[in-house]
């Protein structure tokens, strides 16, 4: 059993890993404001919906930070686990996401299953 002061360490590393892929790498802008265009992504960058689910998820650890601090992280495992399989899913709508935030999945599943 990891000490909760750990998890929360667990938790922000994996927060600050999030940030870096998605937020402070390349991005891909496209100058039209089509639907399609926001799914679009070059090669070694982030389309603006990674971006957007990078911010979601961001927020969602800091909530998981506090409820590990408070110890009620029991009440919110079960969404974790849920928000954990769909981040998975989306990280492979692009490999250099899916590549450089798998540590941010590794350390999720260590605060989930210990």
């Amino acid at each position: 059993m990891l000490n909760k002061y750990i998890k929360i360490l667990l938790s922000i590393f994996s927060i600050l890993n999030i940030y870096i892929i998605t937020n402070l790498s390349n991005r891909t802008i496209h100058d039209e404001n089509n639907i399609i265009n926001y799914f679009i992504h070059n090669d070694g960058a982030v389309c603006p919906f990674g971006v957007f689910c990078g911010k979601i998820v961001i927020i969602l650890g800091l909530i998981q930070v506090v409820y590990l601090y408070l110890d009620k992280y029991e009440d919110i495992k079960l969404a974790n686990i849920i928000i954990l399989i769909i981040s998975i899913l989306f990280s492979f709508m692009n490999e250099y996401v899916c590549r450089n935030i798998f540590i941010a999945f590794i350390l999720q599943l260590f605060i989930i299953l210990f």
